[in-house]
């Protein structure tokens, strides 16, 4: 017996929501947009085109045959007509696409927005005339110009880099124009970062969350490719991310550089006809998913929504071509097996018995993650401290050079105290960074520069500190924590706080059932 698609179902449920996001108003000088806040409630003065690139999941839909019985195929090819109309259009003069503010030249959203149309494209092409087809890809084409001459330096973001190496190989497929060559100049840096244990750099280290998406595009590429090479690092990523799939159904969590605890599913289940730790984890996350007990479509917010919506729909399609067999293995948290993993270069812990298992980061100054019996015990992120005008301080910050002592059954980490903010934008400060946006942050050196004191303030963070935490974790079903202190000034210790994040990241607190449970 067939067993049910989750993603097809979650897919259906968000289908309502994801249409109703374009203007469909032929009168409008903005038909085919799908940033709401912009058309529609004319909130915010520039149109985020990371929505136009939903034609991607959409198309997905029809190649497998599996728009819902109450959507007509034909009014959606007339919906992904409309987004490469608003794509045109919301395109800049230099070729990029923006999403954070006007004029942002964003390497990153460029490159996803021309994925996902090219994506579109290739998956619809036995349906779309040559002269529409040559429409889509002249939409299309300063996209891909712009990713030859600008690049990401702000960070070493991954996930970014992949969307990019994936849409200038498949610019180059559909073509016969450069783009192969420029994408492997940029994947061979993706490569040469990749971890020996298996992580993406994503910001200072691993972040699971982020990686599934990363794994996403590249099985893309890897699907246009046939690299081996590419085809190896895929399979590392996937032994890796198995890991960090909890008993409770979740994954990820503060212990990754960048907080999250998301999936994005359609990378591992590309890889699972291929690779067996890529089936357990498949089969073990689709549970998951199909019980909201992980971050997905369902919890997602509009920034967000359409990468996880596009993943969703491969997913969808990929199961539905190879539903799967039930395979008496599952991921390692959730078997019989006991074990203690050192990965050193990510700096995590992770302590299996058989009733527990247990994640620590040590360069987040001893970030525990506790689940016994299946469900999570202990979620402690670090200490927290504040001083007498409100300003916070905790171990959390990333630092590889914590100082660590690993015992037979217990660990100790001293890190140390370094402040943090997560203040919102005032009004007069936004007028401050609109200025800039229509002056000098339109000049590309300068934009770039900005970008990286950005990720220095709201991310990376302050190498000042105001003492340090010793911090001492027994391993075990009963794991305990004691802490000590050293300060260097007088702050108050905010205890009752366990669960919190000490950078700006949008992509943290997501929604997942445990929550509320």
């Amino acid at each position: 017996m067939k067993s049910a698609n989750p993603y097809k179902m979650v897919v259906e449920r968000n289908l309502p929501r994801v249409l109703a996001l374009f203007d469909t108003d032929k009168s409008s000088d903005s038909y085919g947009f799908g940033d709401r806040f912009h058309w529609a409630w004319n909130l915010i003065d520039f149109g985020n085109g990371t929505f136009q690139g939903v034609a991607h999941g959409l198309a997905r839909l029809i190649q497998a045959n599996i728009l819902p019985e109450w959507i007509s195929e034909e009014s959606i090819l007339a919906r992904i007509d409309a987004m490469f109309s608003g794509a045109d259009i919301l395109r800049r003069a230099d070729g990029s696409m923006e999403e954070a503010f006007p004029y942002e030249g964003s390497f990153c959203v460029t490159a996803l927005v021309a994925y996902d149309l090219l994506t579109t494209i290739e998956l619809l092409e036995p349906k779309l005339s040559s002269t529409v087809k040559q429409g889509y890809l002249n939409t299309i084409r300063p996209m891909i110009a712009y990713l030859h001459k600008a690049d990401e330096k702000h960070a070493f973001i991954s996930n970014h880099l992949a969307t990019a190496v994936a849409a200038l190989y498949k610019w180059s497929k559909l073509t016969g124009e450069e783009g192969s060559k420029r994408g492997g100049e940029i994947l061979d840096r993706i490569l040469s970062n990749q971890s020996s244990e298996g992580w993406y750099l994503e910001y200072d280290g691993a972040d699971p969350g982020y990686q599934s998406l990363c794994t996403y595009y590249l099985a893309d590429v890897l699907q246009t490719t046939q690299d081996e090479k590419l085809k190896q690092s895929l399979q590392k990523s996937v032994e890796f991310l198995q890991y960090f799939a909890h008993p409770d159904g979740s994954f990820g969590g503060v212990y990754g550089s960048r907080n999250t605890r998301f999936y994005y599913p359609a990378g591992v289940e590309y890889l699972a006809s291929d690779s067996e730790p890529a089936s357990i984890l498949s089969q073990f996350m689709r549970i998951s998913v199909g019980g909201n007990r992980v971050v997905g479509l369902d919890a997602i917010d509009e920034p967000n929504l359409v990468p996880m919506f596009n993943a969703y729909c491969w997913a969808a399609a990929l199961n539905e071509q190879h539903p799967g067999t039930d395979i008496s293995q599952t991921v390692p948290s959730d078997s019989d097996d006991t074990f203690r993993i050192d990965f050193k270069g990510a700096g995590l812990i992770l302590d299996k018995g058989k009733e527990h298992y247990s994640i620590v980061s040590v360069f987040k100054g001893g970030v525990v993650y506790h689940f016994r019996k299946g469900k999570l015990k202990i979620l402690d992120a670090g200490s927290l401290f504040t001083d007498s005008r409100g300003t916070k301080f905790s171990t959390q910050s990333y630092n590889k050079t914590n100082k660590v002592n690993i015992s037979n059954d217990s660990i100790t980490i001293e890190s140390s105290l370094t402040p943090f903010s997560k203040k919102r934008f005032q009004p007069w400060q936004m007028v401050i960074l609109r200025m800039m946006n229509l002056t000098v942050m339109r000049t590309y050196s300068l934009r770039e520069l900005v970008k990286k004191v950005l990720v220095k303030l709201l991310i990376t963070g302050s190498a000042s500190n105001k003492g340090t935490v010793s911090r001492n974790i027994s391993f075990g079903e009963n794991l305990q924590l004691e802490d000590s202190t050293n300060l260097k000034v007088k702050l108050t210790k905010l205890s009752e706080v366990k669960n919190f994040v000490a950078i700006h990241m949008a992509s943290k607190g997501y929604w997942q059932k445990q929550d509320t449970e």
